[in-house]
């Protein structure tokens, strides 16, 4: 059980057991509904985590259990739209991130600049948010659409009514970190560096996300 703070607009508890997760966001009101469930009540019309006692009623582990069951992955992304999603994507510009070259690396694309039309960028939203899986990176939590080698993820809110809060930059990186050779050739690096670096993306990845180590 992790609290998570970044990825999520008020926080969030995740829970793990073996290959099922749970997520539990806070409501921003001094609750998590589903949390303070789990918990006995101690107030005839209990609203906030105030409103529950420390102790846990005999079923609150079958409750939590089914919660871990019910937990399933995203629905798959539909067959019938690939090939449309394949051409939003290539319509955009994307851009090799240099200053994330040795550590994390990665492209991206913007709603300014003329760099993504702004219908492509809401719909590539749109399937990060309704398609992706949550997966950890560091201490943050993000949803990461996984489409065609590659996945995508954004970087904000978009459910804030804050126009400043809600994503412009929308990234993605092959998830064979190694592929990002065909973005480096493009600099100065060596044949000798560029070995060298594919293992290191590799080992940045298993420090700092769920990715298992490769076997060597």
């Amino acid at each position: 059980m992790v609290w998570a703070k970044r990825g999520y607009r008020h926080g969030a508890w995740i829970i793990t057991l073996r290959d099922k997760r749970v997520v539990i966001e806070a409501s921003g009101v001094q609750s998590f509904p589903a949390l303070d469930g789990l918990l006995v009540p101690i107030a005839a019309d209990p609203k906030t985590w105030n409103d529950y006692s420390n102790h846990l009623p005999p079923d609150a582990e079958e409750r939590l259990l089914a919660m871990l069951r019910d937990s399933g992955p995203p629905d798959p992304f539909p067959a019938d739209q690939v090939d449309g999603l394949a051409e939003l994507i290539e319509r955009a510009h994307w851009r090799f991130s240099w200053t994330m070259a040795r550590t994390f690396p990665h492209e991206y694309t913007t709603k300014t600049k003329g760099r993504c039309a702004p219908d492509d960028h809401a719909r590539l939203i749109d399937c990060i948010e309704r398609y992706g899986v949550r997966e950890r990176f560091g201490d943050n939590w993000r949803n990461y659409f996984h489409f065609q080698d590659r996945k995508y993820w954004h970087m904000g809110d978009p459910y804030s009514s804050d126009p400043e809060e809600q994503p412009n930059v929308i990234n993605r990186t092959w998830v064979d970190v190694r592929r990002h050779e065909e973005n480096v050739r493009y600099g100065s690096w060596t044949d000798e560096e560029i070995e060298l670096q594919k293992r290191i993306w590799e080992i940045q990845l298993e420090k700092t996300t769920d990715r298992a180590k490769r076997e060597t």
